[in-house]
């Protein structure tokens, strides 16, 4: 198992304690503000930023994706890596159904639990111990065998910010087949990649992308940002994504490119698919 040096943990650990004192002096700012807001140190964690109205543009990014590829009022949401909040906070008004978000980072999940299901009781947050060498490298279950805690069909729109953009592709492939399980007849999900099409290959051969992807993975099917934590960000060839959705089950209704691959900074492509009728 990978082991970051002790330099980098401790720089790490400095890191995050000066983002708790951040959250501090925000709770002394903001104690009169009954606002849905994660702590700061989380939203830098997840966004790079204290401001406020970068989280408040997350939420409403994540709802305006969703509602645009029609997801209706009472409609079921599952949302896998639902982080801080940001799609169950940006559909509170909206969604009648019930949303369960699940989610590898702990003290994410207890926010959430403790902030937003108290005033939104039909939004719940759940853990999931999976392993990931970037993120949870103690954790319980492989990612390529991790299955999750819902029956079959329990789901009429699955989202997926930025999680295959951290995942190998045997852990790709399982999750597929899980969506497949968990979605309705006529069910939709729709998650984000760094999808190495031509155009796409070609920016990150040309070193346009904007973070390198110079590592080429055993498998030959993705290439790595780092050797060394492979998760850490992962490109998937195109039509590997392709060919596992269909064997999984999944038809692929509409690629939304990104332009991440020419230096844009985090502009994933976005692959909206449906549970095709003949899967079980």
């Amino acid at each position: 198992m990978y082991k970051r040096p002790i330099w980098k943990r401790a720089v790490n650990r400095a890191r995050s304690g000066l983002y708790r004192v951040v959250t501090v002096a925000e709770r002394v700012v903001r104690w009169h503000d009954d606002a849905l807001l994660p702590p700061a140190h989380l939203r830098i964690w997840y966004y790079n930023t204290w401001r406020p109205s970068a989280f408040g543009r997350a939420c409403e990014t994540a709802r305006t994706e969703l509602v645009t590829r029609g997801l209706r009022p009472e409609h079921r949401v599952l949302d896998i890596g639902s982080g801080i909040g940001n799609l169950a906070i940006g559909l509170t008004g909206y969604l009648t159904g019930p949303y369960d978000g699940i989610e590898i980072h702990p003290e994410a999940v207890a926010w959430c639990q403790g902030a937003i299901t108290p005033r939104h009781p039909t939004f719940r947050f759940h853990r999931a111990d999976v392993a990931s060498e970037a993120y949870n490298p103690e954790g319980a279950a492989p990612s390529s065998a991790y299955r999750f805690p819902f029956r079959d069909r329990s789901f009429d729109f699955i989202f997926l910010s930025s999680v295959f953009t951290h995942m190998l592709p045997d852990a790709v492939e399982h999750y597929l087949h899980e969506i497949v399980r968990l979605l309705a007849p006529g069910g939709v999900s729709v998650a984000s990649y760094f999808l190495l099409g031509d155009e796409a290959r070609e920016g990150v051969e040309q070193g346009r992308s904007f973070m390198s992807f110079g590592v080429t993975h055993p498998s030959g099917l993705c290439r790595l940002h780092d050797a060394a934590v492979p998760e850490a960000a992962v490109a998937l060839d195109e039509s590997f994504v392709r060919d596992a959705h269909s064997r999984a089950g999944l038809r692929v209704r509409d690629i939304r490119r990104g332009a991440w691959w020419s230096g844009t900074a985090h502009d994933q492509d976005v692959l909206v698919v449906e549970r095709d009728e003949k899967s079980g």
